[in-house]
């Protein structure tokens, strides 16, 4: 009994570690990282690529997942859980947290349809990667996770018992609801898409030389870059796919068993595990809207020369004039 007891209480303390200082460090590196994509993705040598106005939403709405979903775990670590205990706070924040994960992810789907369309042989096919689509599209998206995801303020309730945190769906059908609408459209049906545009940009890439739709009177000299940088965010898209796909995976299986189970009788040492796999889980997916930066930054010399620009501009500035 001594035995359970301890057990259980180094799960709590390994649960409450990882809320305390993993969470701290992937909120960190996040918010760096995503606020240096949107400077770099708007910088002047990228931001005409439509490729760059779904990287940059991507990393907008993936600063406002971590803040809105991890912020919490954070202060779980510290004892606090009154965000998850209060009421209005509860359905504020998990109706921004459906919206803005399903976002993140889907601007991603995006931008890799977009590396399909740009390497495309076609040249109908290379003209619809364009500014416009991508602002089309992404409005899109958002008009309709906005409406999908209202039934976050019916369904969830703060304070509920038996679940892996306590702002949660009111009942069974709310929480299977909201479990297969967030399996669906933020892990299924966008890693299917990821995979195939993914699989068949290669595909572009290997069979030719990519040559974007440009108007006829641009020089070659103008099209050198654009092809450059083309290919390197290809590249960069490719390696954010793999991560992706890997790492939202666990948490599109846990969640539908967490929520079938949560009326079952446990013991504590039970709850004591799921309770630390769900940190773990739940530290992956800030780690797959944490690491973007880094990732684009050792895969894109594009991206590598673009932050050198911009960090030159910067200490520039406020280095003091004699």
């Amino acid at each position: 009994m001594s035995l359970n007891t301890d057990l259980v209480s180094s799960l709590t303390y390994a649960t409450m570690q990882i809320n305390r200082h993993g969470a701290t460090l992937m909120l960190l590196f996040g918010t760096v990282g995503n606020l240096l994509n949107i400077c770099i993705l708007t910088e002047r040598s990228l931001h005409e690529n439509p490729c760059s106005i779904y990287l940059s939403w991507s990393s907008m709405f993936s600063l406002a997942f971590i803040w809105s979903g991890f912020l919490t775990r954070v202060l779980q670590g510290y004892s606090v859980n009154w965000p998850n205990e209060n009421q209005p706070m509860c359905k504020i924040r998990q109706y921004l947290l459906n919206v803005t994960w399903a976002m993140g992810t889907w601007c991603l789907v995006g931008a890799n349809i977009d590396r399909f369309l740009c390497s495309h042989h076609s040249v109908t096919y290379r003209r619809l990667s364009a500014r416009q689509t991508a602002r089309r599209f992404l409005v899109g998206i958002l008009i309709f996770f906005a409406l999908l995801f209202i039934e976050v303020v019916y369904c969830f309730e703060a304070s509920v018992p038996n679940v892996p945190v306590a702002c949660y769906g009111r009942n069974i059908p709310c929480r299977l609801f909201n479990d297969w609408a967030a399996l669906s459209f933020d892990i299924v049906l966008p890693s299917i898409c990821l995979a195939i545009f993914g699989s068949l940009t290669i595909r572009n890439v290997r069979s030719r030389v990519v040559y974007p739709a440009v108007n006829s009177n641009s020089t070659n000299s103008d099209r050198l870059p654009m092809r450059n940088n083309d290919r390197n965010l290809t590249r960069m898209l490719l390696v954010q796919v793999l991560v992706v796909l890997l790492l939202d995976l666990p948490f599109g299986v846990y969640r539908p068993y967490a929520s079938l189970t949560s009326d079952l009788p446990k013991s504590k040492y039970r709850v004591a595990v799921e309770n630390l796999s769900y940190s773990v889980i739940v530290l992956l997916i800030c780690v797959t809207h944490s690491t973007s930066f880094y990732l684009y930054t050792l895969t894109g010399s594009v991206y590598r020369v673009a932050l050198k620009r911009i960090a030159f501009r910067f200490f520039n500035r406020i280095q003091p004039r004699c």
